[in-house]
């Protein structure tokens, strides 16, 4: 067990991983860690107007995996695959475990760290028995479905309301079954208490993490408007009238 929230066995410094699905602020989250002295790898993948504060090598080990089960890449975005979760999972002892070794290896040499992939949701039974957990906290990270739904009708992820919050809540109730099973600590974060009352979750992550994390780190890290929710009105309406015009391709 570990001495103290933030570290691990011996008093080393405690790592961070992120579980949620896709587009749901947890850039922002891992962008905040790394300003407070998280590493989150040597190359990170970075989008046209963000960067996503993910290891490179990390999202190139997760992808190989999910090639093995014929996960295509859009896929794990818009429908939750119970049955690609378990194909996952039983590449134990299939696959070669040298390089994901290598990876947590590299990782620890630069501890403490910060992992952050949503492909992660499908993959993290298969790192399970490789990670030391004593030396890990997890955030698992949601969003408010009204903004979920906003957020992914703008990035032109045509589905119902419905669709798409069974699809988060799909993912939610997986990776709380996986972390309640092996009995693995987390702390659960909503994107929009983050941003709307930063003090109050700031304060909870410092407690949770061990670690002093600030609104300066945060005010370095996010580009956004702090006490209110980051999707307004227009954002509502302009994602309706997006989803109206695809409304023949939806999702439902």
């Amino acid at each position: 067990k570990p001495e103290s929230p933030g570290q691990g066995a011996e008093g080393r410094p405690g790592n961070v991983i992120i579980l949620t699905g896709g587009l749901t602020g947890s850039s922002a989250l891992a962008g905040l860690l790394t300003a407070a002295g998280y590493w989150c790898g040597e190359d990170t993948f970075k989008k046209s107007d963000y960067n996503t504060y993910e290891n490179s090598e990390l999202i190139q080990l997760n992808r190989r995996l999910m090639q093995r089960v014929d996960v295509a890449e859009k896929e794990y975005t818009m429908a939750f695959q119970p049955d690609a979760i378990r194909r996952i999972e039983a590449l134990r002892g299939v696959e070669d475990e040298a390089d994901f070794r290598a990876m947590i290896v590299r990782s620890d040499s630069h501890a403490p760290w910060v992992w952050k992939d949503p492909r992660l949701w499908l993959t993290v039974r298969f790192w399970a028995p490789l990670l030391d957990w004593s030396r890990i906290r997890v955030l698992l990270l949601r969003r408010d479905p009204v903004q979920a739904w906003i957020s992914t009708t703008q990035r032109r992820q045509i589905q119902t309301y419905r669709y798409q919050k069974g699809y988060n809540d799909s993912i939610q109730a997986s990776l709380r079954e996986f972390l309640e099973t092996n009995r693995v600590d987390y702390l659960p974060v909503l994107f929009e208490d983050l941003i709307v009352t930063p003090e109050r979750e700031l304060a909870r992550l410092s407690g949770f993490l061990g670690r002093a994390i600030t609104m300066e780190h945060f005010r370095s890290s996010y580009d956004g408007d702090f006490y209110r929710k980051p999707k307004t009105l227009r954002d509502g309406a302009e994602a309706a009238l997006i989803y109206l015009k695809n409304y023949g391709e939806r999702l439902r």
